[in-house]
């Protein structure tokens, strides 16, 4: 197993940088003492003693220590050691294989923080002054609960975070969920119970992104969906229906009022520029898109 693992310690001074290269296997760095940053691909997180870098296989990274210099201690986890330590319902190269990043930092908490690098330690130690009782078992057991610990403080850090992060991403996915279902009824109560958020919270928040309601965001996803259609010769008879409205009327109603022109009079209009202007789509109208 020693040959699938490699342990380093480096100690940085106040404004020195360390390049870290994950090359073909899992690259783990502990903080031991002082702060610092991590960059990678234009993006760049804080590093102290209660954070890990993670750097998945082809990652490359840039440590730089602050005023009080950085210590580092990383873990190289070499192709084939995951497999090596799995066990039946427990596959860590799956475990490693879901997290969506090639690099990251992750918070832990301070207890977490000190069992890691406590484990980091007794197999550093292990490593370096092998115990002729059973030493083989007892690294392998390190390396496993330490690879363990990770994961754990990984998956614990990824749940908060998902929690904060969802009220910034529901929006996103109401967008996406209302343009995708355009023709059926989309009621605020609903889309709240499918997203798992109060309509209160979900209503505030559309709001807040948008600076209209829920409902008005719709009519307009709707209004802008007839428009496509009309260009593309799709029946008047047909159109109301696949945009969600109750009827032509309703539809008639709110094309005439969001685009000064009825959905016939905008279908002429269409076909006369598409003669004139044939690399134009959409002819002029009174009001901008949704």
């Amino acid at each position: 197993m020693e040959e699938r693992y490699r342990l380093k310690q480096w100690p940085l001074e106040a404004g020195g940088e360390k390049e870290l290269d994950a090359q073909s296997g899992q690259l783990v760095v502990l903080v031991n003492r002082g702060s610092g940053r991590l960059q990678w691909s234009g993006r760049s997180a804080a590093l102290g003693p209660d954070s890990i870098a993670l750097l998945r296989p082809g990652a490359a990274a840039r440590a730089s220590a602050g005023e009080q210099g950085l210590e580092l201690w990383q873990l190289r986890l070499q192709q084939g050691l995951l497999e090596e330590i799995s066990c039946p319902g427990c596959d860590l190269e799956a475990c490693f294989s879901v997290v969506p990043f090639q690099c990251a930092v992750v918070r832990l908490n301070t207890q977490n923080a000190t069992l890691l690098r406590r484990l980091y330690s007794m197999l550093q130690k292990e490593t370096e002054q092998p115990d002729a009782l059973a030493g083989g078992v007892y690294r392998r057991g390190l390396v496993e609960l330490l690879v363990a610990g990770v994961l754990r403080c990984c998956v614990n850090e990824e749940r908060k975070t998902a929690l904060v992060g969802r009220k910034r991403l529901v929006v996103d996915e109401v967008f996406a969920y209302i343009n995708a279902h355009l023709a059926e009824p989309l009621q605020l109560k609903d889309l709240a119970a499918h997203f798992y958020v109060s309509p209160e919270h979900l209503a505030r928040q559309f709001k807040q992104r948008t600076g209209q309601t829920l409902h008005q965001y719709i009519i307009k996803a709707r209004l802008s969906r007839c428009r496509e259609l009309l260009c593309n010769g799709v029946p008047l008879s047909a159109i109301w229906m696949q945009c969600g409205f109750s009827g032509y009327s309703a539809m008639l109603r709110s094309f005439k009022q969001e685009f000064g022109v009825t959905p016939a009079e905008y279908y002429r209009q269409c076909c006369q520029r598409a003669r004139e202007y044939p690399e134009e789509a959409l002819p002029e109208t009174k009001k901008s898109d949704a």
